[in-house]
């Protein structure tokens, strides 16, 4: 309450003073109110999704007007009263008199706490319950400016208590959103934006097809007619079941790649592992629009077509060059390049293959989006030129034959920006990642300032692909060769601009590690005794049997962990922490005697050393992490262990150490404000004897400052089960826990 003192005391000095001076002042009448209005907003309308965490996350527009005389300083809140309690997303104050409105995005003032991370930031509602929510923005007139103490957290509370008695108008406006499939999602579940507002998400987990069942039909023909007409049946397979065509093929092309790159990220293109790309046999249109941070369609010769933008959000309603891959110079002649999992796709036109097309014509079909809709060129399918404004946001237009169809265009968005008909996105196929003995070598390659010149790409006889660029006047090299690991492992050698142009080398995998793996260099646990990854039912040593407790682990992280019993491995996280959105809900049944030693490794993904993701890209941010935990005793069904404060953890891995390394144009690791803290784990952590006494209590954290995604719902937790990380989700990037589990009483 002291926090608050001078605030209050400075509020009554400057009221009395402006209320005397004015004393004679009329009270301003109706037409004079003071005001709240917005370009995007309306008093009862839908929030826009733009301003939400399923859109850009950014700050919304506003507008006031008809200040009372006397108006010293402006104040903004945005909250919303849920069944929990209070919770708000924009705090401002001290925003100058003169100011009548603030742009999206913009800072006026000063910015004070939000109750989802308790940062100085906009927090964009991401509800996770069910229902509309309402929220309300409110604007403050006020007759002083306020003075805190350093260090005050401004919260609402405090907020509202420091203008109690010098506010002398204020106006509002209540919004509300709906986040789609929120209360009925379960993982896997398209999570689709408004048509008119189009901010696209990522996809969910990728559903295996079953590529043994070949049921045919006319449409499964005409899809099948349009590979073999191009002359890429030797390359792609097609097979059908009752509800979509699979393309299946390497994603590699047979036409010259990556040639004409300037803006490269460093990968090089590796053929992928069991890519399948499912087209709907009988499409339909939706009622919203899908735009997802992946592939939207397959070409005919099997390569994934994404939307022109580089990944991270993308606004249908708005064209932006500085998300262009075109115009940024990432794309080579063809208009492919390789991807952040070294895949080769298309972000425009695929030239280059259209050249080397049997049928190549107008009417020749060069690709099929997701929801079964084709693909065609530059021009209508008879020949004649496409009018001008005939193409929809999505670059397609009505089709006589298949009821609609995409095209490419020379001009943005160049080629399917979204897609029209109803589409699944739990069957849209992702490319599996590298994953290697090195792995560090190729996990922080970023496009290098001013780009590259003379980039070329090479393949010869023994299957060696080598790209080679120059960088101001030094020459650079990536290549790889066929690896007797295994059949989908290549052997790397690579100089890079990313990695400072040291020479590397190692052996990356798709989709497994290779034989000799490295253990983790922040954690170095023993190579596991135990089974499989995320097996539902432990094998060998903990297989539930009789006389022993039969228990049953059931966990959530964001992003990655595994579990120990002392120090065998028990369950890893079975979905890769490279993998785009790896949050998600594990759960295994085990057998083991109490005590028991239970030991975790926890990580939130980072890019690099500096602790950030998205590097380069408009959406560059600090990850956050999250993990929760609880054990069940089957045969009483109660629980007995849960993640808590009461744990032990010790934080391995801690960056950026100043946070101002979010907002740098040009992050380095260890440099500036993007130092970190890496140590690696107690030789002999996972035994029960370890002393832990030393380490920090774990630290609990709100649903709503994880903000907990896929897979969270799916397990009942216990009231006790508290999620848990270290004590900044942000900074601390990778932990290990202990926990002991003794015998429950009888």
């Amino acid at each position: 309450m002291i926090k608050n003192s001078k605030a209050l005391l400075l509020g009554a000095v400057c009221c009395f003073s402006i209320n005397a001076a004015n004393s004679e002042t009329k009270p301003q009448t109706t037409a004079d109110a003071f005001t709240l209005s917005s370009s995007q907003l309306s008093q009862g309308a839908s929030l826009p999704t733009t301003f939400t965490c399923d859109g850009k996350s950014i700050s919304p527009p506003l507008n006031w007007s008809n200040a009372p005389a006397g108006t010293k300083s402006f104040a903004i809140l945005m909250d919303h009263q849920s069944p929990d309690g209070m919770h708000w997303y924009w705090t401002l104050y001290n925003i100058s008199a003169d100011e009548t409105q603030i742009e999206s995005g913009e800072t006026l003032g000063k910015m004070g706490t939000n109750s989802v991370n308790g940062q100085n930031k906009y927090a964009p509602p991401c509800s996770k319950g069910p229902g509309l929510k309402s929220y309300t923005y409110t604007v403050y007139a006020l007759s002083a400016p306020l003075i805190f103490e350093d260090n005050t957290k401004v919260d609402r509370d405090a907020l509202l208590a420091a203008i109690k008695d010098i506010t002398l108008a204020s106006a509002d406006m209540d919004v509300s959103y709906e986040r789609s499939g929120q209360g009925s999602a379960k993982r896997g579940d398209a999570k689709r934006p408004p048509r008119d507002e189009g901010v696209r998400a990522k996809p969910p987990e990728m559903v295996k097809p079953d590529l043994t069942v070949n049921i045919d039909s006319p449409r499964c023909d005409a899809i099948r007619g349009s590979v073999n007409d191009a002359g890429f049946n030797k390359r792609v397979s097609v097979t059908c079941n009752e509800e979509y065509a699979y393309l299946a093929s390497t994603t590699y092309p047979d036409h010259e790649l990556m040639t004409g790159i300037t803006g490269t990220n460093e990968q090089i293109p590796v053929p992928a592992l069991d890519y399948a790309a499912p087209v709907k046999l009988n499409p339909k249109k939706a009622a919203e629009l899908t735009s997802i941070d992946a592939a939207v369609g397959v070409a005919v010769n099997g390569v994934p077509i994404y939307d022109y933008s580089a990944q991270g959000e993308l606004d249908l309603t708005a064209y932006d060059a500085t998300k262009d891959t075109f115009i940024l110079g990432q794309l080579d002649v063809c208009g492919g390049h390789s991807g952040r999992g070294d895949d080769y796709h298309y972000h425009v036109s695929p030239t280059c293959m259209i050249d080397t097309m049997k049928n190549k014509g107008d009417d020749a079909i060069i690709g099929w989006g997701y929801d079964g809709y084709p693909l065609y060129g530059h021009k209508n399918p008879d020949g004649t030129e496409i009018t001008a404004g005939t193409l929809d946001v999505c670059n397609g237009q009505t089709d006589d034959t298949f009821g609609y169809r995409y095209q490419t265009s020379v001009t943005p968005p160049y080629i399917i920006q979204c897609l029209v008909g109803e589409v699944d996105t739990s069957v849209l196929p992702r490319v599996s990642p590298l994953s290697g003995d090195t792995q560090k070598i190729r996990a922080d390659l970023r496009p290098p300032k001013g780009g590259v010149e003379n980039l070329k790409h090479v393949i010869s006889d023994d299957g060696t692909r080598t790209m080679t660029y120059s960088y101001q006047g030094e020459e650079y090299f990536t290549t790889y060769s066929p690896s007797k690991q295994g059949e989908n492992c290549y052997d790397f050698k690579q100089r890079t601009i990313s990695n400072g142009g040291d020479i590397e080398s190692g052996t990356f995998c798709r989709g497994t590690q290779p034989s000799e793996a490295a253990a983790s260099t922040e954690a170095k646990p023993p190579k596991p005794a135990a089974t499989p990854l995320a097996q539902t039912t432990a094998t060998g040593q903990f297989a539930p049997v009789a006389g022993k407790p039969n228990l049953k682990l059931e966990a959530w992280a964001d992003n990655w962990f595994a579990a120990y019993i002392g120090e065998d491995l028990l369950i890893e996280d079975s979905v890769s922490i490279t993998t785009e959105r790896s949050f998600n809900a594990e759960s295994i049944a085990f057998s083991t005697s109490y005590p028991i030693q239970l030991n975790f490794i926890l990580k939130d993904f980072k890019q690099n050393d500096s602790g950030l993701e998205y590097i380069g890209a408009s959406n560059q941010q600090m990850g956050d992490g999250g993990f929760i935990m609880q054990v069940t005793d089957t045969e009483t069904n109660n629980v007995v262990a849960v993640s808590d404060k009461s744990w032990k953890c010790e934080v391995l891995h801690k960056a950026p150490l100043d946070k101002a390394c979010e907002s740098e144009s040009d992050p380095v690791a260890g440099e500036g404000a993007c130092t970190f803290m890496a140590k690696d784990a107690p030789a002999n952590w996972l035994q029960s004897s370890f002393d832990d006494s030393a380490w920090a209590n774990a630290t609990e954290h709100t649903v709503a400052s994880v903000s907990p995604k896929d897979g969270y719902d799916e397990i009942k937790w216990d009231d006790s089960a508290q999620l848990v990380w270290g004590e900044d989700l942000e900074q601390d990037n990778t932990l290990i826990c202990r926990t002991t589990i003794e015998k429950p009483a009888e």
